[in-house]
């Protein structure tokens, strides 16, 4: 893997030791998509979240993710998941043998992990076989579905409702920037802190020195700039694995707009949506009953509030600015400089300060009741 000037990672073939064997061409998900056709059906969409508060406090969103993993681990399997480094400079996929190991995999990272290692784990462990759970983007399950081949009743998968893969480097020298201005090492990360509660995520960022930095996801440059699709990887804006048939068994995401119909899911402590997309998927949604809460909801009202199931990002005019800038050598904290604009930030900074205010004061409700009024206007 070769890392080019945006800071995003591309496989090299070494021509000196290529065979022409054509396995990696084989193995593509882009040039052949894995067959879906077991994946035709309507998938059954749920609102869900982790029946212990704690692991679903530790989660982005409902904890659902969870829930699946210790299924599997209770089973004898094995869990495969986005993890930071140690240093907490780049993401990689790694193994959970046990449920402490489940802490590292919890929460978002936006930022494209590398799937090499775990890849030829997952392969290892299912040729033993052994069950193995795999959690990821589209793409990177399709991938490992066609690195398998045939379908395994051992592995079972699971992605993501993908908003598009931030930029490896861009992060790293973001990360870089950040230590320095704090005089010292990361020692936790978390894009998405629920303090104020799911509806109101913001970054935290602790330091070995006990400096601790946080700011509300707009707040941040670089979750702002994800958040405007202006760091994402060039193939995100052409994904072919958006939309339905999904690639996995299981597809998770936050449940956004949840409380516009379903207003007694939403109580600001993180509901999943989970779309069981196979009937392996829906064996081990069911599977998880004692420990999974789900209630089953419309897919389309689901869909309309997370527009990234059904279609890719668009490309923001800002990428092309933000990326000369990098390429020509300026630090992130320069280059970001493209995209931000105290105006919008100042909208958004008052647009969540009311909404925290009305969350506060108001009953559930009126709350629920603010929701309505403000969808049906729209």
């Amino acid at each position: 893997m070769v890392r080019d000037e945006e800071g995003f990672d591309y496989p090299r073939v070494n021509e000196s030791r290529c065979r022409d064997c054509g396995r990696c061409i084989e193995v593509c998900p882009v040039i052949d998509a894995p067959n879906a056709s077991g994946h035709g059906r309507r998938p059954a969409a749920y609102a869900s979240w982790h029946r212990d508060e704690q692991v679903r406090a530790a989660s982005s969103s409902g904890g659902a993710f969870s829930a699946l993993a210790e299924q599997v681990l209770d089973r004898g399997g094995i869990v495969f998941g986005a993890a930071f480094s140690q240093d907490f400079m780049g993401v990689q996929h790694v193994a959970a043998k046990t449920r402490d190991d489940l802490a590292r995999l919890r929460g978002s990272k936006y930022v494209q992990s590398s799937t090499v290692d775990a890849f030829a784990q997952a392969c290892t462990e299912l040729a033993n076989g052994r069950q193995v759970l795999f959690s990821g983007t589209p793409c990177q399950i399709a991938g490992l579905r066609k690195l398998v081949g045939a379908r395994n009743g051992q592995l079972l998968t699971c992605d993501l409702v993908c908003h598009g893969v931030p930029s490896p480097g861009v992060f790293a020298d973001y990360m870089v920037e950040q230590c320095q201005r704090h005089q010292a090492p990361t020692t936790e990360y978390n894009f998405r802190d629920k303090a104020h509660g799911w509806n109101f995520p913001r970054v935290r960022q602790v330091f070995d020195n006990g400096r601790e930095y946080g700011r509300w996801d707009w707040g941040d440059a670089f979750t702002h700039g994800f958040l405007l699709n202006t760091l994402l990887r060039p193939s995100c804006y052409t994904c072919r694995f958006t939309g339905f048939p999904r690639v996995a068994d299981i597809t998770l995401g936050d449940y956004w707009g949840v409380g516009t119909r379903y207003p007694q899911y939403n109580d600001n402590r993180g509901t999943s949506l989970v779309l069981a997309n196979t009937n392996a998927g829906d064996g081990l949604l069911q599977a998880c009953a004692t420990r999974l809460f789900s209630a089953e909801c419309d897919l389309d009202h689901a869909a309309s509030h997370n527009s990234y199931l059904t279609k890719p990002a668009a490309v923001p005019r800002a990428r092309a600015v933000f990326f000369d800038a990098y390429r020509s050598g300026e630090s992130f904290k320069v280059a970001a400089r493209s995209y931000i604009r105290a105006t919008a930030l100042l909208r958004r900074a008052c647009t969540r300060i009311v909404r925290r205010l009305v969350w506060s004061i108001l009953g559930t409700d009126l709350r629920e009741l603010f929701h309505g009024l403000r969808t049906r206007r729209r």
